[in-house]
């Protein structure tokens, strides 16, 4: 699961890197907040979906794989949901990404080449949505290596695509930044056909009826959004507050800012995205746990994965802390954006002990189902302190500049750890029961 997280993290890492080489600071400025407001769009449909994992994994426990195929085809229905009501936000793109760029004073051709890139991308809605489901299926039944094969399949893909459609080879034309958001259609498109294959295979259907369960069940689709719909919630005032934090805060102090804002946020990725995939094995290990009846073994799960978090992201800490510039310098050999980018990695070093508590206890809920009042903390210290705070420092301290904003983010990563680490240790998880009726054999 870290490796697929890792290389899902790549996808977007290979876009930054070639649209890098196109040596346009604000093409640098673009593709990060462009990249984070197309998953800000899919995290709806991605949450509910995810939902299924803790489902799947709990009815493993509880000795029922059979009911794993139900959750399978929900998620189909869920993707063809996403894709229905993302055509409109895709075919209007040059309306309202203008409109949000403006919001913020972003500058015009930044705008521009916003607007390119999501021409193309915003079409992956679905596939990304059927994508999160099918492989919340495989992490749910502890066979996360069909999920990480997607994700090579598509790695490889989209760096091939983004070679040939962003500068023009094989008799294409070149087409800049748009050509990368085309790459990233092509590429969610294979890791969607590589993952859902299996499901059709016998061995695979024999165990967990991933064909004969097919067609839509109410009872199902209503358990996934009970528990998705919180998951999606979090998830959209988590990604949306950065959404504000990269297209409203950053963009008054310039390209330059962003530029550098931009390349931090790519080793973040590289801190919290293996963490991620020790965070999803936990919602699988709490889950079978939990449903084999033994949440004294889902507890120790959770320290256990603590402490590997913690570990990991501490080490990357030091790492942003002694190395901020050559990092820096990896992307640019603009001295302005590597100075700039030293400063933010070093508010990023000083979060990541927090940040992995916040991962830890939001994934350990996850697999307990308890993920109603996490999502409620998400929304009420990321909105509250990030993005209120963040623009209330910005316009009350402007001599601060963007370490005001900065400062803001690590308030609410601190605090946000703090109380999802209280919430779990009260063990109200412990009276979740997702399952009403005991379990029964195929």
């Amino acid at each position: 699961m870290v490796g697929l997280t890792l290389s899902r993290m790549l996808m977007g890492f290979v876009d930054f890197v070639v649209v890098s080489k196109l040596n346009s600071v604000d093409a640098l400025a673009a593709i990060s907040p462009c990249t984070l407001l197309l998953f800000a769009v899919a995290c709806v449909g991605m949450g509910i979906a995810q939902s299924a994992q803790t489902f799947i994994a709990q009815a493993v426990g509880r000795g029922e794989p059979h009911r794993a195929g139900r959750y399978v085809w929900q998620n189909f229905i869920l993707a063809a949901i996403a894709t229905t009501a993302s055509v409109p936000i895709a075919l209007n793109v040059h309306i309202w990404i203008p409109w949000l760029g403006h919001r913020g004073k972003m500058d015009e051709h930044v705008i521009q080449l916003g607007v390119e890139f999501m021409t193309y991308a915003l079409w992956s809605i679905g596939p990304i949505t059927a994508t999160a489901g099918i492989e919340s299926f495989w992490n749910g039944v502890s066979k996360p290596r069909v999920a990480f094969v997607g994700v090579l399949a598509a790695l490889a893909t989209i760096t091939v695509c983004n070679v040939v459609f962003v500068f023009g080879y094989f008799g294409f034309p070149a087409m800049g930044i748009a050509g990368s958001g085309l790459a990233t259609l092509v590429g969610w498109l294979v890791r969607l056909v590589v993952v859902a294959t299996p499901l059709f295979w016998r061995s695979i259907d024999d165990v967990y009826h991933t064909r004969r369960a097919a067609g839509f069940d109410l009872h199902t689709f209503w358990d996934m959004l009970r528990v998705g719909c919180p998951i999606a919630f979090q998830w959209l005032v988590d990604i949306g507050a950065w959404v504000v934090f990269q297209w409203i805060m950053l963009p008054p102090y310039g390209p330059v800012a962003q530029a550098a804002a931009n390349i931090a946020f790519q080793y973040m990725h590289l801190s919290f995205m293996p963490a991620l995939g020790i965070g999803m094995a936990l919602t699988t290990q709490v889950g079978n746990a939990i449903g084999a009846g033994a949440a004294d073994v889902a507890i120790q799960r959770v320290y256990v994965a603590r402490r590997l978090i913690v570990g990991y992201m501490g080490l990357i800490g030091v790492l942003f802390l002694l190395a901020g510039k050559p990092l820096a310098g990896f992307f640019t050999n603009d001295a302005l954006v590597i100075q700039h980018c030293f400063y933010m990695l070093l508010w990023t070093a000083l979060f990541q002990l927090s940040d992995a508590i916040c991962v830890t206890y939001s994934f350990a809920a996850r697999g307990a189902g308890d993920t109603k009042v996490p999502a409620l903390l998400f929304a009420i210290v990321c909105w509250g302190v990030f993005v209120l705070g963040g623009i209330v420092i910005r316009r009350a301290l402007p001599q601060l500049g963007y370490n005001g904003p900065w400062m803001m983010c690590t308030a609410y990563i601190i605090i946000l750890g703090v109380l999802l680490w209280w919430r779990f240790h009260t063990e109200k998880w412990r009276d979740i029961k997702l399952f009403a009726e005991p379990a029964k054999p195929a």
